[in-house]
């Protein structure tokens, strides 16, 4: 990461909620080696930001500069189904006491990190820009989630025109990496693949079943170029708008399967279960803004992160499969 970027962090408070979580940690690893002051709240110690006066008192005692919202209940698709409300409720209240806190408290700037099913699930585009942000509802197989991380930017914008509050949001493409959730009940699509495919060879079964037709398309970013693009954006961006932090690279989940497959040498048969949800069937990210506004693209190619990915899993499998 360039030099200024990191003298943009250092010696300041940084407050990072989610902080010892998938994405979280990887921006604390990049924060401390910038010399930063870093704040990571953890729920064991009695932090739960569903609670409006726990982080109104969390923001005013350690009055932070810069807040880093990495804070999320959430999961893939079957993770959601029967959570609907409970998401729904948890997301909101985290996002909007966390910013008004901040804002209360005096920081200079919330980093508000958005997933991007909040984007609308309707749309047929080779591509989702910023300016389709407002254009639709959000995905039914996810709405929950999507809009409570939607209302997170409203707040942003009514807090922007009340009290000139600087926040930025980032719509982040489906982040995989080592560490992530592989859990079948919290794992999202590559890491709910991985899984199968690694287990499949292990255990010499005959094939492997997708989820869905294999039709959805899927923009894949590797949590480390995820976290340097927030560090990124929080030194370059200052302005209200959303603006997507993406591969801008699609792949459908078929062809995601193959790929998996190729790189864990499984010789077996790949069957898809029509009868299982696809969710939107594209979501592939526009990421000409970003390159204009942040001046910044990821490195890391889909076959050398799933690669990464799969040689931690392989080191960490007991673990792995619980978390």
């Amino acid at each position: 990461m360039e030099k200024v970027i990191l003298d943009f962090y250092r010696d300041k408070k940084v407050a990072i909620p989610g902080g010892a979580g998938f994405l979280g940690t990887r921006i604390v690893d990049l924060l401390s080696a910038a010399g930063a002051k870093t704040f990571i709240p953890r729920e064991k110690e009695g932090f739960d930001f569903r609670d409006e006066k726990i982080c109104y008192d969390y923001m005013r005692g350690i009055q932070p500069e810069i807040v880093i919202n990495c804070a999320a209940f959430q999961g893939g698709i079957g993770f959601h189904k029967g959570k609907e409300a409970e998401l729904f409720l948890s997301n909101a209240k985290m996002g909007l006491f966390l910013m008004a806190a901040a804002q209360a408290s005096g920081a200079k700037k919330f980093i508000n990190i958005v997933a991007g099913c909040s984007y609308p699930g309707y749309v047929e585009k080779d591509e989702l820009k910023e300016e389709d942000y407002w254009n639709g509802e959000v995905h039914d197989s996810i709405f929950s989630y999507g809009v409570s991380r939607k209302m997170s930017v409203v707040f942003g914008k009514a807090l922007k025109k009340q009290f000139d509050f600087n926040s930025i949001h980032l719509i982040y493409a489906n982040m995989y990496g080592p560490g992530e959730h592989f859990n079948p009940n919290q794992s999202k699509a590559l890491a709910g693949l991985i899984k199968k495919f690694y287990e499949a060879k292990k255990n010499n079964l005959p094939s492997v079943e997708v989820w869905g037709t294999g039709r959805p398309v899927r923009d894949w970013l590797y949590v480390d170029d995820g976290a340097e693009g927030a560090l990124v954006a929080g030194a370059r961006y200052d302005e209200i708008d959303p603006v997507n932090i993406a591969s801008g690279i699609g792949i459908s989940v078929a062809d995601l399967a193959v790929l998996i497959k190729r790189i864990i040498d499984y010789k077996g048969d790949i069957t898809f279960n029509t009868s299982r949800p696809d969710g939107a069937l594209k979501k592939t990210f526009g990421v000409g803004k970003m390159k204009e506004k942040l001046g910044w693209t990821p490195k890391t190619s889909i076959e050398e992160g799933i690669q990464k990915t799969i040689d931690w899993f392989d080191k960490n499998y007991e673990y792995a499969i619980l978390h």
